[in-house]
């Protein structure tokens, strides 16, 4: 699989994962936010714009390279690239990181100065549905990854 197959696939599934995880906060599913997450690890104040702003390149950043070759990568072991493979990549990849999110209290600078709540045990405390939110909002991104690699190996010609 080509680096711009990878790039490409890795930002079509991390802009509709991102447009998820808001719609998971929208309707007030949890209070979980990856980019809001991401820029606390270098802003205080969860509610400014810098703070999303950041977080947002940083989530695109780690999106479309290292957690898209990551999980092409695994994709491959398990048989090839396609929206199955990524669901199961993803929903690992979702399992380790609810049982992250409990250390997410001493890496956020928010969680730390109590601008957001700490997650608590596998995030329960960020909503009673957080896991399930974090762990299908993975394997949306995975199924996603999954289907554009595959389309993308679909087109090259033998």
């Amino acid at each position: 699989m080509s680096w711009s197959a990878t790039i490409w696939s890795g930002f079509v599934a991390s802009v509709l994962t991102a447009c998820v995880f808001w719609l998971f906060r929208t309707f007030n599913l949890t209070l979980f936010s990856p980019t809001t997450q991401l820029g606390c690890l270098f802003h205080d104040e969860p509610r400014v714009p810098v703070t999303e702003t950041v977080g947002l390149a940083i989530y695109l950043l780690l999106g479309v390279t290292v957690v898209a070759a990551v999980y092409g990568m695994l994709m491959r072991v398990l048989g090839g690239a396609g929206w199955d493979a990524g669901v199961v990549v993803g929903a690992v990849h979702g399992v380790l990181t609810v049982a992250a999110l409990p250390f997410l209290g001493r890496a956020s600078r928010c969680v730390r100065k109590g601008r957001i709540p700490h997650p608590g045990r596998l995030g329960l405390q960020w909503g009673a549905s957080t896991p399930a939110v974090v762990v299908l909002g993975h394997m949306v991104y995975g199924g996603v990854l999954g289907a554009v690699l595959s389309g993308f190996a679909a087109t090259v010609s033998p």
